[in-house]
């Protein structure tokens, strides 16, 4: 089978001359529609307005800003609040707005999503780095237009001033709450910080090291003491031995002196022996030790005995005494030994006394640590909620402040920099580039048509090129086409019904495609328009 006949520029040019109506009638319907449907489509006027954003005329180190929320996202806030559909519909009601789509019955949620379409905010950089944003309204009225701009542009800056109070007021109310709940879990640890430290005085910080002082200024004491005791020991029992010594040359009877004497001689060493036991288990033990009691309780005893033979003796003495010429020197060496007896009995009992001092405070001592620990958590919870109590007082007294200045001194403020203008010349349609448009739409409409109804032509054989091509034979002879005397006759009248058929056409069809076009709102939605 032969394959298609590449036709030449020429053949083409005669098809579409012979198909020129086909070209001609679409594109006259169609353009004349686009014409007038582009004619008839509403101008739409564009408002503008420059609203610049003034920064915080107080520095940041005197008043903090209470929010750090991004301009954008703010104004993205704002945008929404001031477009909202309650917003937008007192507009729409205010201003007669969207009257034709509003009496088609069209739900007032399209009405506003429409409007919508119309509200441009879009942020740009002013001269001097100053942040800036531009707010624009398209409509069908240049005063309308002008009007709707300025509202929405004083709505802006209000909504602006509401925000930020309500942003400030709402971090003090945040703030209070917190402050509240801090102050209390505050008092509840304050109440058992004061008393954990009343209960246990030896938690509160240095005072292990002031125990440690106290116990090394009363081991002083009692090595003091200590020496101080074993000096006046030594001192009675000289005194002693003197007395015992005269009193053995001037008694007749020195047997029972001797032999109290070595009882009591005997006594001492006992005590002696004992009290150096007493100082070694106490360097171990405390004051309540069974050992430290039973060994105090022998010395006690000893005591007794020791007191008990020398009230004995001094009897007896005093009875011969009676009996015979006092000796001064011996008077003398009794009332020193009495007095010194009753100095280390004083002494004793404050040595005593010292050693029990100094068993409590090792006692306490021991338990230092634990308590020491306990505190010192108690201590650093209490500090980090006063810390805490702190930054949330500064932080409140802050939002007050800026509260009372944040009209004037704090915060981004909205200025309006340019008022909305009232335009003079529609932004869209744009008739001169739509014109052209739809003549040329027109035009390959008409192609199209042609090139429809020329295809089947185009395979079927037509001419003595086509017969040579498909048949590879020679063409012997062609037929020309007979028309007859009638035909001839009745061919002009067929022309005129034609053309008078093609002058009722056009402006039907164009009309039927107009109407087509404007309940589609096609080209109101590629121009933007109403």
């Amino acid at each position: 089978m032969a394959s298609f006949r590449i036709r030449t520029p020429a053949e083409y040019l005669k098809l579409l001359w012979r198909r020129r109506y086909f070209v001609l009638v679409p594109s006259l319907i169609v353009t004349s529609a686009l014409g007038y449907a582009i004619s008839k489509l509403p101008n739409v006027y564009e408002s503008k307005t420059s609203i610049i954003v003034d920064p915080p005329k107080v520095s940041s180190s005197y008043v903090q800003p209470v929010n750090q929320i991004d301009l954008n996202s703010r104004l993205n806030s704002i945008q929404k609040q001031v477009t909202s559909r309650t917003e937008l519909q007192r507009l729409i009601n205010r201003y007669n707005l969207y009257p034709e789509i509003i009496a088609r019955g069209t739900p007032i949620e399209l009405v506003i999503d429409e409007m919508n379409r119309f509200i441009y905010v879009q942020p740009y950089s002013a001269p001097s780095g100053i942040y800036a944003f531009q707010i624009s309204y398209r409509g069908p009225d240049p005063r309308t237009v002008r009007d709707v701009t300025a509202e929405l542009a004083a709505r802006f800056i209000d909504a602006n001033s509401d925000e930020t109070r309500r942003q400030v007021y709402t971090t003090i109310d945040q703030l209070e709450g917190r402050i509240n709940e801090v102050k209390t879990e505050l008092e509840k640890i304050e109440s058992a910080r004061a008393g954990f430290l009343i209960k246990n005085p030896d938690a509160v910080q240095g005072q292990e090291q002031n125990m440690l002082g106290q116990m090394n200024s009363l081991s002083l004491v009692r090595q003091s003491q200590q020496t101080s005791i074993d000096a006046l020991r030594n001192q009675i029992a000289m005194s002693e031995q003197l007395l015992g010594s005269l009193r053995t040359q001037e008694s007749t009877e020195p047997e029972a002196p001797l032999a109290a004497g070595q009882t009591e001689g005997q006594l001492r060493a006992k005590r002696a022996d004992l009290d150096a036991q007493l100082k070694q288990l106490l360097t171990v033990y405390t004051e309540k030790h069974p050992d430290v009691i039973k060994l105090k309780v022998q010395i006690e005893s000893i005591n007794r005995e020791m007191e008990d033979l020398k009230t004995k003796t001094e009897q007896e003495r005093l009875a011969r005494r009676a009996a015979r010429t006092s000796n001064p020197q011996v008077q003398s060496l009794d009332i020193k030994i009495a007095a010194d007896r009753r100095d280390l009995t004083r002494k004793e009992a404050e040595l005593e006394q010292t050693n029990r001092q100094f068993a409590e405070l090792q006692s306490r001592l021991r338990g230092t640590p634990l308590l020491a620990t306990e505190a010192t958590k108690i201590e650093r919870d209490y500090n980090t909620l006063r810390r805490r109590y702190d930054d949330l007082l500064a932080m409140r007294d802050n939002a007050k402040f800026s509260a009372k200045v944040i009209n004037d001194f704090s915060g981004e403020t909205f200025r309006m920099s340019d008022p909305a203008n009232l335009p003079e010349a529609p932004v869209s349609p744009k008739r001169n580039l739509l014109y052209p448009m739809a003549l040329a739409v027109g035009l390959l409409t008409g192609l199209i048509a042609a090139a429809a109804f020329e295809t089947r032509a185009l395979l079927t054989i037509r001419d003595t090129r086509d017969v040579s091509h498909y048949t590879k034979l020679p063409l012997l002879v062609a037929v020309p086409k007979i028309v007859t005397e009638q035909e001839r006759r009745w061919r002009p009248m067929i022309n005129l019904a034609k053309l008078f058929a093609l002058a009722v056409l056009i402006p039907l069809a164009a009309l039927l495609l107009y109407q087509g076009i404007k309940y589609s709102r096609l080209l109101n939605m590629v121009t933007g328009s109403y």
